[in-house]
Formats: C-alpha cells, sequence, structure tokens
C-alpha cells in the first residue's frame, strides 16, 4: 500500500494560517453608536485588513453617508457593509418607477410594488397591462430591472 518508488506512504500536513489583504477603506472618525445617521465628518480614510472579516469593507464615502448603522463602532474600527441597517426605499403597493437599460436603449415606466422595496432583493412589480415584473430596487421609489 506504499505510494512511492522507495515505498514509503503518503502524508499530509496541515497548517493554520491566516490571510490578511491591506488596502484603503472607511473608518469610524470617532465613537459612533447604533443607530447613528452617517455624516461626510464621520469617516476617515485608512489602510486597514480587508480580509479580517467576511463582509466587504466600505471604500466609498457616498454610499455611507445618511445611512444608519445597525451596530455601533469605535473611533478607528473599518466600517463594513455588515454595518450598516438594510434600506426599504418603498413599501408594497406603492408607485415606483422603472428602468430598464440595454445595449444602446433606456425604457422608463411606472408600475405598482407587489412587495417591499429592500435594498439588495428582489422586487416583483405589476405593470400596465396586469403583467409582472422583477428588478432590484436602487432609490426611492425606484426599481431597474436587468435585461
Amino acid at each position: 500500500m506504499g505510494g512511492g518508488a522507495g515505498g514509503g506512504s503518503r502524508w499530509n500536513v496541515y497548517l493554520p494560517i491566516t490571510v490578511k489583504v491591506y488596502g484603503p477603506a472607511l473608518v469610524a472618525a470617532a465613537l459612533l453608536p447604533a443607530g447613528s445617521v452617517l455624516a461626510a465628518a464621520d469617516l476617515d480614510q485608512a489602510e486597514v485588513d480587508l480580509a479580517e472579516e467576511t463582509s466587504p469593507a466600505a471604500t466609498d464615502r457616498k454610499t455611507l453617508v445618511g445611512r444608519t448603522l445597525a451596530r455601533g463602532v469605535k473611533p478607528g474600527q473599518t466600517l463594513r457593509q455588515g454595518d450598516l441597517r438594510t434600506r426599504q426605499w418603498f413599501a408594497a403597493g406603492e408607485t415606483v418607477k422603472l428602468t430598464a437599460t440595454g445595449s444602446g436603449f433606456s425604457v422608463a415606466g411606472e408600475g405598482l410594488a407587489l412587495g417591499h422595496g429592500i435594498e439588495g432583493q428582489p422586487v416583483r412589480v405589476r405593470i400596465e397591462g396586469g403583467r409582472t415584473v422583477s428588478g432590484q430596487p436602487v432609490g426611492d421609489h425606484h426599481v431597474e430591472i436587468a435585461l
């Protein structure tokens, strides 16, 4: 049952490793309690370990300003997507603007949301004629349809 030409047996060695990936990201400029609405002054940029947690590190100020923290962060702590409350852009039964964009064209219209417009979750929308389409909530009463 040996493995090699010398008659020895095969063996494996498992070693624990830690992966660190450093890059620029946004950190808290001060102690920010849960429920805080982020302002530009609350954010600093620093070199951080991007692989420290599974939640992606925030790198764009525009996407954070106005967002609400789901949990508190300490000064210098990296702000991550998991630290933010999920946004609800609209409720079921509300009128939404639809945008469908393809190669060389864009079509806009309106429809009735059949579910809550929660960030990152698809929503179904009833359009004229009773047809139903599915898209991604991307803003206040706005749904984008991927073609």
